[in-house]
């Protein structure tokens, strides 16, 4: 199954977002419908794809050897649409035999590799001239003859998924109809979603995020913590989809986690709450002085409401500053992000342009949607997981220098998908990249990112778009791009002003180190003067 390689959110809800399609980022001119509720807390994804009849027929549409052996990326992407499949069983494909084997490598380890790492080995195996001792058909037979196999529908649309990866880009993909509609689009998750994500590092399994107020977080999980065992069992050999699906199993109502917190093992018991957790949670930090923090996980419909709802709380309780927490978001609508921007720029604003591929169609100019809300001051949070919506937000407010950006350089997503019908299956949706948005500045993030205006890194692992996957798309403007070196004086006026100490955040130093920047009267001033409303419009 295609994922980030070394990230899987642990939700029922968007976790296809993130394994199927990689990172989000729809057209801000998609709309769908936000179904029941009901449905999102019963069904998986995978009786979603068994209702649209997906089977072999659409699958060997593709997949032929005649096809596969044609050129190095049909190759490429034949034999990613059959790894990615194998891994889940701890198999791959042997590139001395061509017949799947056993991985020599730990589950761990294979966790950690990126979709090029992977799939490097096969590029040898191309041009040794050895592309035919893979008989794709037979292996792929093999595959949907198991008698194990819960969901053919579901093993061919993962299939599919991973040769899209490849064969076109990583961010085009199929989905069920049904199931964007019914569940994809949804501001709160899924109530299974217990409020953890992971990450494999050296063959751990490190908590990367617990998200507020969730069970994992009310019971006192923290990130960095090593889980060793879940409900008694070990986590060592298991990869993270593994887990996710262990958090996710709806017969698990308690869970016990063993970890290993500064050397120290301890136990930590939670139930199940059943509760949908919103991608938007706020909180006011109280002091000498208050800050509000927005912690937006996902740009999924509706969170621009929710958002402007939450900053005019703060308003009212006399904030002196603002932190805007994209960390770890994967993207989403983007036309929520261009509600966003308004809230701190104004409306009509010049937010981004869609820019096509295809030279037949013209470029739209979006503008910001949102009523002005908030002209205080204002903090950015990014890390290298910072994707696609989040990076045209982020970059947004950056260009007119509304916001200082806090944190890493962001994952570099720059493409849009749009829907359409999939021409082989009407219950399908295909949701193409259909090209490039820019910023402001004309400018897009697409393997560049947006850099940070003060550098901050997390101990988390990187991912970025640039040496995750296999075949990205380039763009010509953005790779002849260079960064300007950042404005040092904002770094120089932070070194004058005093460390702020009113509101101590131990267990995150990034948002420790933007409370600083927001108390720091010089940086604010600065922030205050260089902002023009009007420079691009």
């Amino acid at each position: 199954m295609k994922s980030w390689g070394i990230l899987v959110i642990t939700a029922m809800g968007f976790i296809v977002g993130v394994v199927l399609a990689g990172v989000g980022g729809l057209s801000a001119k998609t709309s769908f419908f936000s179904g029941p509720r009901l449905i999102q807390q019963q069904k998986k994804i995978e009786n979603y794809w068994t209702e649209t009849g997906l089977g072999e027929k659409e699958l060997f549409d593709l997949i032929s050897n005649i096809n596969c052996q044609s050129s190095e990326k049909y190759f490429i992407a034949c034999v990613n649409s059959i790894t990615q499949n194998l891994a889940d069983e701890h198999k791959t494909i042997s590139v001395e035999t061509g017949e799947i084997e056993s991985l020599n490598i730990s589950n761990s380890a294979q966790d950690e590799m990126t979709e090029k790492q992977r799939l490097s080995k096969y590029m040898d195996m191309f041009t040794r001239q050895q592309a035919s001792l893979i008989d794709f058909q037979k292996i792929w037979k093999q595959m949907l003859s198991d008698e194990n196999l819960n969901s053919k529908a579901y093993l061919v649309a993962n299939g599919i998924n991973s040769f899209l990866s490849i064969y076109k880009d990583p961010h085009t993909y199929i989905l069920p109809e049904n199931y964007y509609e019914e569940v994809g689009s949804q501001l709160e998750r899924s109530n299974l979603f217990v409020g953890l994500s992971f990450e494999k590092v050296k063959a751990k399994t490190i908590i990367r995020k617990v998200y507020k107020n969730s069970d994992a977080y009310l019971a006192g999980l923290e990130a960095f913590d090593e889980v060793l065992k879940i409900n008694n069992q070990e986590v060592s050999n298991l990869n993270l989809l593994e887990i996710s699906q262990i958090l996710k199993d709806s017969k698990f109502k308690e869970f016990t986690f063993k970890i290993s917190r500064n050397n120290d093992h301890k136990e930590i018991h939670f139930n199940r709450s059943y509760k949908n957790l919103s991608h938007v949670q706020f909180e006011v930090l109280m002091g000498l002085k208050n800050y509000a923090v927005v912690t937006l996980s996902k740009f999924n419909r509706g969170v621009c409401a929710e958002v402007a709802r939450h900053v005019k709380s703060a308003i009212d309780k006399n904030i002196s500053g603002l932190v805007l927490d994209l960390r770890d978001n994967p993207g989403g609508q983007l036309d929520e992000a261009a509600c966003l921007a308004g809230l701190f720029l104004g409306m009509n604003k010049k937010t981004y342009t869609v820019e096509f591929f295809d030279p037949i169609k013209s470029s739209e100019v979006v503008l910001s949607s949102g009523s002005l809300l908030y002209n205080g001051p204002l903090v950015v949070l990014t890390n290298s997981s910072s994707a696609s919506a989040s990076e045209l937000l982020a970059g947004a407010l950056q260009d007119y220098k509304r916001a200082l950006i806090v944190g890493e350089k962001t994952f570099g997503k720059g493409t849009f998908q749009e829907s359409e019908v999939w021409s082989k299956n009407s219950k399908i949706s295909l949701f193409k990249t259909q090209g490039f948005y820019m910023l402001p500045s004309q400018i897009s993030p697409q393997m560049i990112g947006i850099k940070p205006d003060i550098d901050f890194d997390e101990k988390h692992l990187k991912i970025r778009e640039e040496n995750s996957y296999f075949n990205p798309i380039h763009n010509l403007k953005s790779d002849s791009f260079s960064f300007l070196d950042s404005d040092s004086s904002y770094s120089e006026s932070l070194i004058s002003c005093l460390d702020y100490s009113d509101v101590n955040i131990k267990n995150d130093l990034m948002l420790q180190k933007s409370l600083q920047i927001l108390s720091c009267h010089k940086i604010t001033l600065l922030l205050a003067q260089r902002y023009n409303p009007l420079e691009f419009n």
